[in-house]
């Protein structure tokens, strides 16, 4: 009981990481329960008839069609041949970081207009694009994570010597990682309490993987209900 296995992914389409192959994943593992990194709002429209119809109408009237994340393809065929629960467990912290925005965009174009981090961005996009759901679950891509982490701060610390652009850079990061990730396990354990079932998958931007599995570890420590938790391409103990 209670079995889940995390798979990182991206939420656009690259190469070897695309809805085919996660819905691949998704056949093999035969989860009962899909919690997806998506809030309830987003849910209720992609998974919607009503969408599928706006899609296809912007299609035919060569409209610009809204990005549908390649987990909602995967997920969408998935439920089209197996029983399946999708439970959205994210939480939308926009509107928080909205009067930022400016500032914001400001220190992403540092970031990425930086020599030493685009290279390891177009690293890192190589790789997903020939290896796929593989390398986002590796330990090699943790590695390189590792890397860009570091040269993002040094490049903040260095690059941003304004206090108050420091403060919203710390802002993103604690509404965009901390909150959003603990939002999401507690939503997980909460379903988890309320409901039982054999087997379940957590599909989750990779860029969270780090920080999610100490959270586990965490909410593994202090949950009454205890979640047999796998990550995707490790071997089953």
């Amino acid at each position: 009981m209670y079995n889940i296995i995390l798979i990182c992914t991206a939420h656009l389409e690259n190469g070897k990481c695309n809805s085919d192959e996660l819905f691949d994943i998704l056949k093999n593992i035969r989860p009962e329960v899909i919690f997806d990194e998506l809030t309830s709002e987003y849910s209720d429209m992609f998974y919607s008839d009503l969408f599928d119809t706006y899609f296809i109408n912007s299609v035919l009237r060569n409209l610009k069609a809204p990005t549908v994340p390649l987990e909602v393809k995967s997920i969408k065929k998935y439920k089209q041949n197996y029983d399946v629960e999708i439970i959205p467990v994210d939480i939308d912290t926009r509107q928080k970081l909205a009067e930022y925005q400016n500032e914001l965009n400001f220190i992403f174009h540092k970031l990425f207009t930086h020599k030493d981090y685009i290279t390891f961005d177009e690293e890192r996009e190589t790789l997903i694009a020939n290896e796929g759901f593989e390398y986002l679950n590796s330990d090699k891509f943790l590695d390189l994570s590792d890397k860009m982490d570091a040269l993002e701060n040094t490049i903040v610390a260095s690059e941003i010597e304004n206090e108050r652009l420091l403060n919203i850079y710390n802002l993103f990061r604690i509404e965009q990682k901390e909150k959003r990730e603990n939002a999401m396990l507690q939503n997980i354990y909460i379903y988890s309490q309320k409901n039982q079932y054999n087997q379940a998958v957590f599909l989750v931007g990779a860029n969270h993987k780090k920080s999610i599995m100490q959270k586990i570890i965490d909410y593994e420590e202090l949950s009454e209900i205890k979640l047999n938790w796998r990550m995707y391409g490790s071997k089953q103990k």
